[in-house]
């Protein structure tokens, strides 16, 4: 029998909806930083060094797959543990607002699914005390939608979950938390002025995807190791700027 200590295993992460936008950006950090790394998407796009499961996250038998795919036991050991799952997968602020069938697709891609990824993955998140990312909106608890009260009501239900879970998962260490991001320079929405001159944003711009990936892996990581049940806004100071002053900003810009 030898003495020697197993080798360490690369730290674990699931991403769902990493085929574009922040779930993207996020498993490319993720991926850079040595995770790792598997995604969840519909369509075979993935950042490089990923490993892929095709399926979609309102599925429950699909996010099944992926967990047992990102746990599955290396050469370092320490199978069925999860270190990190980021929820990313979701649909825009479409409409119309009173449509049944719009409501039910965006309440379970964009909530649903993200309770049923932590649900199946919780005894390996345990395993690892691990931690949960659910990717929101500034809109919900921030502000509302009048295209589509589906998709605040999700970004919203997301915050009141994450602050559930972080009081469920507290005694064995797992932590949970939601990046809200505000105007953010993807395909996901078309945006109602051009990325880098945004009168209803503080900072004039839009932000990255990858700035709200940085902000995803700092709650990921030990920096974060006393923050759970906690809602970052990425949004330039919109939600700052109160609607007086956002109304007066947008005005001046078209005088």
């Amino acid at each position: 029998m030898s003495d020697r200590a197993p080798a360490s295993r690369r730290h674990r992460a699931l991403v769902t909806g990493a085929s574009s936008g922040i779930g993207r950006a996020v498993a490319e950090r993720l991926v850079a930083d040595g995770w790792q790394v598997t995604v969840l998407v519909r369509r075979a796009e993935a950042p490089d060094g990923a490993t892929v499961v095709i399926g979609d996250a309102r599925d429950a038998a699909d996010l099944a797959r992926a967990v047992e795919t990102a746990t599955a036991d290396d050469a370092g050991g320490g199978g069925a543990s999860l270190d990190a799952l980021v929820c990313a997968a979701g649909i825009p602020p479409s409409g119309p607002w009173d449509d049944p069938t719009h409501w039910s697709d965006v309440l379970a891609t964009d909530l649903t699914a993200s309770f049923d990824a932590a649900r199946i993955a919780w005894p390996s998140l345990v395993a690892a005390r691990g931690s949960v990312v659910f990717v929101g909106s500034i809109v919900g608890a921030g502000e509302g939608s009048s295209r589509s009260p589906a998709y605040a009501a999700a970004k919203a239900g997301l915050e009141g979950m994450a602050r559930s879970l972080a009081v469920i998962g507290g005694p064995d260490g797992v932590r949970v938390n939601v990046v809200a991001p505000g105007a953010i320079d993807t395909p996901f929405d078309p945006p109602a002025f051009p990325a880098d001159d945004r009168p209803d944003v503080p900072l004039g711009r839009m932000g990255t995807a990858d700035e709200a990936a940085a902000i995803v892996l700092m709650l990921l990581s030990p920096d974060a190791g006393y923050v759970t049940g906690a809602v970052w806004n990425v949004d330039g100071g919109r939600t700052a700027l109160s609607p007086v002053n956002a109304a007066g900003r947008v005005r001046s810009t078209r005088s």
